[in-house]
């Protein structure tokens, strides 16, 4: 089996290598990835990341998004698929969305591929109104996002829900979803892959106030 970052072999890599021969990646690359559990909210509501969103992992997810590599699309969640089972079960995952045009470039959901390594049901009731997506846009933009997000007509949300998506920068995209949801009557989490490394340079206290 070879890295699917680097092609390298793993049987001629570390113990590691030899050990975990199912990890999609090899142990220099998944060294690469900064590990960190970090815990925030969104709106009052708690959210978590599992990595820092640093050039390694941004490398990786524009070779998954952009490039259309869908073989990558085990690693993000790989080391933690099975915390996230036990710590999420009867939750129902909701996909944040992508722009028309980003999903007809890609050809897939890249959340739901993503998600398929932890068996967790995962939906996308919610699309974007306006084609425009947050790279491209400056702050005021941004703001408009929190707007810009609806729910599919006729969609019920599960009693218990975590909004997922693969990065977590200015939080823009979540805020306009939770606008969507009745969460006095829906229990809901957030989850990334990844999130902004200003969110662990800064006091837990603070933390929210980058996003809230």
């Amino acid at each position: 089996m070879r890295c699917l970052i680097c092609g390298c072999k793993r049987d001629e890599g570390s113990l590691r290598d030899i050990l975990l021969s199912d990890d999609p990646l090899c142990s220099k690359c998944r060294a690469e990835w900064m590990r960190k559990r970090i815990h925030f909210r969104i709106k009052g509501i708690p959210a978590e990341a599992f990595y820092v969103y640093n050039s390694a992992f941004s490398s990786a997810l524009i070779q998954y998004k952009e490039c259309g590599d869908e073989a990558l699309r085990d690693i993000f969640l790989y080391e933690v698929r099975n915390e996230l089972r036990r710590k999420y079960h009867g939750y129902t995952f909701l996909r944040m969305p992508s722009t028309e045009t980003k999903r007809n470039q890609r050809g897939f959901d890249h959340l739901e591929e993503m998600l398929k390594i932890t068996g967790i049901r995962s939906e996308a009731p919610f699309y974007k109104i306006h084609d425009f997506t947050q790279k491209q846009s400056g702050k005021t933009e941004r703001a408009r996002m929190e707007t810009d997000i609806g729910v599919r007509e006729g969609y019920r949300f599960a009693k218990k829900i975590v909004l997922f998506d693969d990065v977590i920068t200015t939080g823009s995209t979540i805020r306009g979803a939770l606008a969507c949801i009745p969460v006095h009557s829906v229990k809901v989490r957030i989850a990334a892959c990844a999130a902004n490394a200003k969110l662990i340079k800064l006091p837990f206290q603070r933390r929210k106030d980058i996003i809230e």
